[in-house]
Formats: C-alpha cells, structure tokens, sequence
C-alpha cells in the first residue's frame, strides 16, 4: 500500500510539472508579451520576478519626439479642459434641474463625460510613461483573499504560473480588439459628417440651427478622441510587437533557463526524497538484520507496530525533504501544486478507508490471514510465509512455486491452520500421475496458471490449467502403485483352480518380474480366484510397486499378463476363448 501510494505520487508530480513548465517556455517562445501584474526583468536569456508593488518600465515604447508626438499630447489635454468645462456646466444644469427625469438624463451624460475623462487621463500617462499601466498592479495589492478558503491561497502560485501562459495573448487580442473598435467608430464618425455636410443648412431656423450645430460639434469631438485613441492603442500594440521580438529565445535557450530554473528544482527534490527514503530503509533493513540474525522465530505484535510507524515516518520524512528544497529554492508554484496533489489523493482515497485498515490489520497480523497458515490462491493451497506489503507464499510440496502478494490482494482471503500430514498438492514436477480422464504421463510444469503432463521424453504433452488437473483426481504413481489385471483358464482344470494354480501362478509371474530392468521396484504380488466365469475360471493378478517404476507402469501391465501366459504354456493349462452358441427354434 505505502510503495503504491509513494510511486503514484511520485509519477503524477514529475508528470504535471514537466508540461507545466515546458508549456510556459513554449509560450514564452512563441507568444511573449507585456504582463501587467506579474512582470519581469529579461537579463540574458534568464529572468528575475519584480515584486508585484513596483511597476516595469518599457524601454522599448517608441519615443516619437516629432509634431505628431506632442500634438497628441496637447490634443489629449485640451479635450480634457473641454469636457470638465462642460461636466461644469452640466452640474449646474443638474442643480436647476426641476423634475426627476431631466435630473436622470443630465446625470447620465456628466457619467459619461466624466468616464471619457478618466480614459482620456489614462491614454496620456500610458503615452507619458511608456505603456505602462497601474491599474491592474494596484488591483492586484487590494485584492485579498478569505481566511476561510486556505485552498486557494495555494491555489493562487499555480493559477498565476497559468494565467501568465495566456495573458500575453488576451492582452494583444485585447488591444487588437479596441483597435478595431476605434476604426469603427471613426468610420462611422466621418460616414456622419459627410451626411452632415451635405445638409442644406439655409432653410433652418435659429433654434434649429444652434442644435445642429451642436450635434455637429458633438460628433467632431467624438471622431478626435477616437483617433486619439487608436493612436494610443497602435502605439501599445507596437511596443508588445517590439517586445515579443526582442525577447524571443531558442529552443536551446529554453531548455537551458528550465534545466538551470525549474528543472534543477525538480531534480534536487527528486534526490532529496530518494536519499532520504533510501536512507532510512537501508538504516531500518541494517537495525533489522542486527536484530533478527539469530532469532527465527516469527516478529511478535510489538515488531510489526514499530515496522508499520518506521515506514510511515520514512514517507513522511521523505516528503518533507521534498518540501523543504521546494522552500529553500522559493518556487511557490511548486510548493502549492504540490500540496494540491496531496490533497487530491487524499480526497481521492477517503473511501478506501476501510480496506486499507483491513490491510492494516493483516499486516499486524491480526487479520483475517495470519502469518504460517494455510490459504487457497488459484486452486492451489499455499502456505504465508511472511507478511509484508508484499507477502509471500509459497507450496512446501513445490519448491519453485512462489508468489509475492499485495495486501490489498491478500485481504480478501481466509487463512486456516494446517496439520502436518496434510497434502499441498497431489504431485510435484517430475511425477508420473494418472488421471480420470485416462491421461498418463509425467508431470513436465507446474505452475499457478497451468499443468503441463508429458511422456518420459517430454513428447506429447497436455496442458491443463491448475484448477482442470486438480479436477481430474490425478493419482501420483511416484508414490507407489497397485496393477492389477484379469487372466483366466479352462474348466478342465476346476478341480486344482483354487488350490494348486494360484501359487504356481503367483511365483512365476513374480519369478519374470523380478528379471525386468523394474523387479526390484516389486514388493508384493497376489493372484486370487475371482469367479467361475461362462467360459472360464478368472482370477485376479495385483501387483505392488514403489515409486521408481512408475515411468513403466504400462510395461508391467502387459508384462502381468504375458508371464501368466508363460505359467500356463510351462503346466499345460489350457486358455479358453470366448464361444458365441447359437440356438435355433425346430419345429
């Protein structure tokens, strides 16, 4: 569960990291432009943060020291003379204003002028100081953020890494935007006043004529301010367009502020959790080796609560090493997604909370397996030899056959006691076995999954899966076996069937044995009478064998009947044939 928890935690950092940052250089690449709220001093190829309450000025802003210069700058100050002489006027007009409605409509044009002002103030210091602006910095001071939502107070390094990725790009789209604006709207201005200068004005009135000429004026002032505007906007668009070239690097370039920033980071928080964890285990594996060396008896309670607190203090430890280079080196960003991810996981884990205090429990050993019984893995009974958070099993009767188990997996099984007498498994490799089916051979493979049986020379072989062969009730003739087989002889010797033949029987079919390459694998051999047959008086030949001749258990079943053949042949006794009597009806 531990090593689980620590390599998915471990791949899911290095993982968002890595694109993170190289999805910011490639941004900065591709797309980099002025940034109001979090802006940097280019030195070389590498950058230095400058603290959010001091503004960045820009070196590159196009100075423009000719008339055209300084006729916006007079132009943009003489607008705003007039409309603060007008924004004058309206208050007094709003202050004789006689009913609620002439107060609205008065009130919303002072709005309006006064809004044009403030815009009008703000293009001539974005002139004046370069394209700066401080608005969106001072925003930035004054924003503050709930006590109650800690989340996002980690949240905001990360959200800040991201937003930086695209702001460039919504700035730019931005201005693009107003400038497109500004062109419609002067478009639309002199589309008016052409309208307007084609009016025949001889046939108005005074009062109408005054009002004309206001609407004139009106529409005049509005067409200056936009071309003001979208003088300013150009300029700023020019400046982001000087600065992005500027400050575009290569790949190489990129690759080196990131393996001499962020990635030299990552690295020293990778080897800073490696060495701490590696660290500690060796010190735990050396404590135990110490300890243990000469005890073989199994941990006891207390060795396995000081096992299970070591290991959770190693993981810990490991990660706030990890922490502690990601403070020292200053990254926040690191430092909150990392935290994130911490938070992620245990949200994530909050309803595996049951499971792994049962896996808690069979790693005290006080679960449902305990450690040197007996469990049923795949069919086959397996022995828990240690438990760990990864136990092993393995079969006394299958040397080779050894399993490394997770605790979420051993969990779910029942372990029992065992008696010293009880089977592991039916054969071992090497065996010869006969099963339900018929099938003999020797038992080539045994593993979880199959059963492979062969002839002695590995030819012909049939596999089996493990529960299939268990199924087949295989008997392990390398264990020692019994052949018997059936032989008869004529009814003309019924008067010596039960006495004389068979003892001779008996000793020269074990005489012919014992000369075979197995005779001295024969322990016994019985021959009985069994029954008088239709044709013949039958009995029965039992042979005993130990294990070493199971390899020709075939041989000695032809060999039985061919030595009682060689008995009968040496005494003369006659082997009957089967009869087929056939009977007619006569009349």
């Amino acid at each position: 569960m531990k090593s689980h928890l620590k390599n998915k935690l471990i791949i899911i950092v290095l993982a968002i990291l890595v694109l993170l940052c190289m999805a910011k250089s490639h941004a900065a690449n591709a797309e980099r432009l002025i940034s109001n709220s979090d802006h940097t001093v280019q030195t070389g190829t590498s950058s230095r943060p400058l603290p959010k309450d001091k503004p960045t000025l820009l070196s590159n802003m196009p100075l423009h020291d000719g008339k055209a210069f300084y006729q916006i700058l007079n132009g943009i100050v003489h607008s705003i003379k007039l409309q603060k002489k007008e924004i004058e006027e309206k208050s007094d007009l709003l202050k004789k204003a006689k009913t609620e409605q002439d107060r609205i409509s008065i009130q919303l044009k002072i709005n309006v002028l006064s809004q044009s002002v403030e815009e009008q103030e703000k293009s001539f210091e974005l002139i004046q100081t370069g394209g700066l602006e401080l608005a969106r910095i001072e925003a930035t001071q004054e924003k503050t953020f709930d006590w109650q939502k800690d989340l996002l107070e980690i949240l905001q390094p990360i959200m800040n890494e991201l937003r930086q990725l695209t702001e460039e790009r919504r700035k730019l789209v931005a201005l693009q935007n107003k400038i497109s604006y500004y062109q419609s709207q002067i478009h639309d201005g002199n589309k008016a006043l052409n309208q307007m200068a084609r009016i025949n004005k001889n046939g108005l009135e005074i009062d109408a004529l005054e009002k004309f000429e206001q609407i004139k004026q009106k529409w005049q002032n509005l067409l200056e301010e936009n071309n003001r505007l979208l003088e300013v906007a150009e300029l700023q668009l020019d400046a982001m367009v000087k600065a992005q070239t500027e400050r575009e690097v290569s790949f190489s370039d990129q690759i080196k502020q990131f393996a001499t920033g962020r990635g030299a980071t990552l690295l020293m928080s990778v080897m800073a959790f490696v060495v701490v964890y590696f660290s500690l285990l060796l010190l735990w594996k050396g404590t135990i080796w110490i300890c243990t060396r000469k005890q073989k008896n199994e941990p006891s309670y207390f060795q396995r609560i000081t096992t299970l607190v070591y290991y959770t203090s190693m993981v810990l430890l490991s990660l706030a090493a990890v922490f502690y280079v990601l403070s020292i080196r200053n990254d926040q960003a690191l430092i909150g997604l990392a935290f994130l991810i911490l938070i992620v996981m245990v949200l994530a884990l909050r309803n595996s909370i049951p499971s792994y205090i049962n896996e808690l429990k069979v790693l005290l050993n006080a679960g449902s397996v305990r450690e040197g019984e007996r469990i049923v893995y795949n069919g086959i009974p397996m022995k828990v030899d240690s438990l760990n958070f990864y136990s092993k099993l393995t079969n006394p009767n299958i040397p080779g056959l050894t399993l490394r188990l997770p605790l979420s997996d051993l969990s779910n099984y029942i372990s029992r006691q065992y008696t010293q007498d009880e089977p592991w498994f039916p054969c071992q490799q090497g065996d010869y076995v006969m099963l339900s089916d018929g099938t003999y051979g020797k038992v080539s493979c045994i593993t979880f999954e199959i059963v492979l049986i062969s002839l002695y020379n590995s030819m012909s072989p049939k596999t089996y899966s493990a529960i299939d062969f268990l199924a087949t009730n295989p008997r392990n003739l390398s264990q020692g076996f019994i052949i018997t087989s059936d032989f008869g002889i004529d009814y003309k010797h019924q008067q010596q069937c039960t006495t004389k033949i068979p003892e001779l029987l008996c000793a020269g079919i074990r005489q012919g044995l014992q000369k075979e390459i197995y005779g001295d694998s024969l322990e016994d051999i019985w021959v009985y009478f069994a029954q008088a047959n239709t044709s013949s008086l039958d009995y029965k030949i039992i042979a005993l064998f130990d294990g070493k001749a199971a390899g020709d258990y075939y041989c000695i079943t032809r060999a039985l009947q061919r030595y009682a053949v060689d008995v009968c042949s040496q005494q003369g006794w006659k082997i009957p044939f089967s009869q087929l009597v056939v009977h007619t009806n006569q009349d």
